[in-house]
């Protein structure tokens, strides 16, 4: 068995067909990691040839992906979410990778679709991507928010040229909505290391976010969405440390 493919998954009924159906004739299994789907889920993975199905109770992102790397077979692990769907060129160079591997870990570059459109501006992009491993070289961090995979730094390397989409956002609402999740988890991972607020230090990093975002990476050439990506983004760095200081608030009142 060559590839494995760890997807983890939590009410993806709306998400999940497109990312299935174009790894299909490329992985040798497909491991799911479910969190406690309530929807169709799971009725639409198992329709699927050579999924494992796993369920696990939610604690973090690199959690899920580590559990589900324990349960791969594969001589290699494709870590993939379920808005993620591989372009055919680089379904194609990765298939020729098979049984001819290179390098230990891969990377990709990765291009949001953002309510429709392609976005290649912006702080967005380029997104380049470490997703692809030799299985038991490399392991997801724990972090609440924005895990990233870790791996010794004398690995051998390559980066494709194929695309990755990544489905992020279908509507301004959902992106409020998941904007406010990722906030919190910010502030209580902040929380957790006893990191006081400092709503100055936050203005100065949304500020440069902003400018960034819209101005730098060109973000302007995107439209609304442009400053949508920019407005958002940067308007992280407020709520979180809104939440912040609230539960510091609530600490320290109760000591």
């Amino acid at each position: 068995m060559e590839l494995s493919v760890v997807i983890i998954t939590y009410n993806e009924e709306r998400r999940l067909a497109p990312t299935l159906r174009a790894i299909t004739t490329l992985a040798d299994e497909i491991v799911i990691v479910d969190g406690g789907s309530t929807d169709r889920t799971k009725e639409i993975a198992c329709s699927f040839p050579n999924v494992v199905w796993l369920e696990r109770p939610f604690d973090t992102y690199g959690r899920q992906k580590n559990f589900g790397n324990d349960h791969a077979r594969g001589k290699y692990i494709f870590s993939l979410d379920a808005d993620e769907v591989p372009t055919p060129m680089l379904a194609s160079e990765i298939a020729a990778e098979k049984g001819h591997w290179r390098a230990d870990v891969y990377a990709l570059p990765r291009v949001p679709v953002y309510v429709d459109k392609e976005i290649r501006c912006s702080d967005w992009y380029p997104d380049i991507k470490w997703r692809i491993y030799r299985r038991g070289i490399a392991t997801w961090s724990n972090d609440l928010v924005h895990e990233h995979l870790l791996f010794q730094k004398d690995v051998r390397r390559h980066v494709f040229s194929g695309e990755l989409l990544h489905y992020s956002y279908e509507s301004i609402v959902e992106h409020l909505q998941r904007n406010i999740h990722y906030s919190a988890l910010a502030a209580r991972q902040l929380f957790a290391i006893h990191q006081r607020p400092s709503m100055g230090r936050a203005f100065i990093r949304a500020g440069l976010r902003f400018l960034k975002s819209l101005v730098f990476k060109r973000g302007y050439r995107a439209g609304w969405r442009g400053w949508a990506i920019a407005a958002l983004g940067a308007s992280v760095y407020i709520k979180r440390e809104l939440l912040l200081a609230e539960r510091w608030e609530r600490h320290d009142s109760q000591h």
